[in-house]
């Protein structure tokens, strides 16, 4: 069996209807580096967005392309308003309806993973460009992510694939549980609760 590598991403929150509360420092925590360059992948990245704009006879806009600058400094998974208004907040004129509607041409492209990690929530998006292929474990109770990538679940894939005679385009697995540091939030907080009551017990039976 092949160990699974683990990648952390720090407790946050998904949209503005998370249970948690968003302060607008959190809610802008997109880092947009208006001097990062293009590294050769995110060059073909542009290309490739090009060529599919092209094709499918939509509008090569120099927003589109903004949108995409910004997708490709972004490391951290992010919904479509989160990254609007970062976008505005560094100073970015790019309408809302372009931000939406680009990253939906940017998923059906390929350049952007979509991602549902809790019902009733906006879509969460992630690059596809410089990033290994990876899947994701969900703490449905503080919302941290937890990425991990096994080459035996890429093997699997493949063999079912060749054994359906079926050419996937792309996978995704999302495992939804209790994180560590919440199963021992609640068995601390239960014990805690635990002797409270044994305490008032012995009150009350002193009484």
């Amino acid at each position: 069996m092949v160990p699974a590598t683990f990648h952390h991403q720090s407790p946050r929150p998904f949209t503005a209807r998370s249970l948690v509360p968003l302060t607008p420092l959190r809610y802008l925590g997109l880092s947009l580096n208006k001097n990062s360059m293009y590294s050769i992948a995110e060059k073909r990245a542009k290309e490739s967005f090009t060529e599919f704009l092209r094709e499918g006879s939509y509008r090569i806009t120099p927003e589109r392309f903004e949108v995409l600058a910004a997708v490709l400094r972004t490391d951290d998974h992010f919904d479509a308003e989160t990254l609007y208004l970062s976008l505005r907040a560094s100073g970015s004129k790019v309408s809302r309806a372009t931000v939406y509607k680009t990253l939906s041409l940017l998923h059906q492209c390929g350049l952007v993973s979509r991602h549902m990690f809790s019902p009733g929530e906006f879509a969460q998006y992630e690059k596809t460009t410089d990033r290994p292929m990876h899947d994701h474990m969900v703490c449905t109770r503080c919302n941290r992510i937890l990425e991990f990538d096994n080459r035996s679940v890429s093997y699997l894939q493949k063999q079912l694939a060749h054994l359906h005679d079926f050419e996937p385009s792309y996978h995704t697995l999302q495992i939804f549980g209790v994180c560590g540091d919440c199963r021992r939030s609640r068995q601390s907080t239960a014990a805690k609760n635990g002797a409270k009551s044994a305490a008032n017990l012995k009150v009350a039976s002193a009484n």
